[in-house]
């Protein structure tokens, strides 16, 4: 990993290929590791995979900040490598990302590509629960939260098939910072709504979901491919939310495919 100073910020990214920049931006409770998988079948493109705020080996300021704050971040990172435009390709909270950074910065992003998202803010019924697990976490209890977001995140079938994937998520997240994921968190917990603003994106989109997927459902995916004009949806039969690693033979190719469009 390479760090770069980021708005005072100790920003960790690494950099795998060489070709048309390609901007990554992984879930919550994860690192750029999510898209390993994904990433084994993008030869011919340059690769560019950031921890968030919190995560991997990134630092975090310890007061309130927004997903508009992390999106600034990584149109910081592209401007400071040099790299832009970019494909940006989001996952869960990249993917709630992405629509900020495509509109506060159109001209960073070549396409915009948003894995397992939603463009409205979180439901409040699901509020309690989930600050409770994230607290967890911060109470130093993570190896007790680990087998939930594993049941939450992966379907059935990939439970029973990506042991190896599911392996690597628990080690990653047993070594979480839970201050940093605490602070991260409640950024994407108080994330704006923008269906509104949707119409207003002009990047040529590529929305993804699990066809059972419980955090961000398909129903929100076919909202956000409504939503931006001209987008395109992809549902993945038998995958959960972390569909970057349950089917990323899958997502790769839709990646490519829709990038030889552009």
């Amino acid at each position: 990993m390479q760090t770069i100073t980021i708005r005072d910020i100790p920003y960790a990214y690494e950099i795998r290929g060489e070709g048309e920049p390609v901007l990554f931006a992984h879930c919550l409770t994860w690192n750029h590791h999510d898209y390993d998988a994904v990433a084994q079948h993008l030869d011919g493109y340059r690769l560019i995979l950031p921890d968030q705020r919190g995560h991997g080996q990134t630092g975090f300021p310890a007061e309130p900040y927004g997903l508009a704050d992390m999106a600034e971040d990584l149109y910081q990172l592209v401007k400071q490598l040099g790299v832009g435009p970019v494909h940006y390709v989001g996952h869960s909270m990249g993917a709630m990302m992405g629509p900020l950074m495509a509109l506060a910065h159109p001209e960073a992003l070549r396409s915009l590509t948003l894995i397992g998202g939603s463009a409205r803010p979180e439901a409040s019924e699901r509020l309690t629960a989930y600050r409770q697990l994230v607290g967890a976490v911060r109470a130093g209890h993570a190896a007790a939260v680990v087998d939930r977001l594993v049941g939450l995140f992966f379907s059935e079938t990939s439970r029973a098939r990506r042991g190896e994937a599911i392996a690597r998520f628990r080690e990653d997240f047993l070594q979480i910072n839970g201050e940093g994921l605490h602070w991260t968190a409640e950024a994407v917990f108080t994330r704006p709504d923008l269906m509104e603003r949707l119409g207003e994106i002009a990047a040529p989109a590529l929305v993804i979901v699990g066809e059972e997927d419980v955090v961000t459902s398909p129903a929100r995916a076919r909202e956000l491919a409504e939503g931006i004009p001209d987008a395109r949806l992809l549902v993945v039969p038998k995958s959960g939310h972390f569909t970057t690693v349950e089917a990323p033979h899958t997502v790769a190719g839709a990646l490519r495919d829709f990038w030889a469009t552009l």
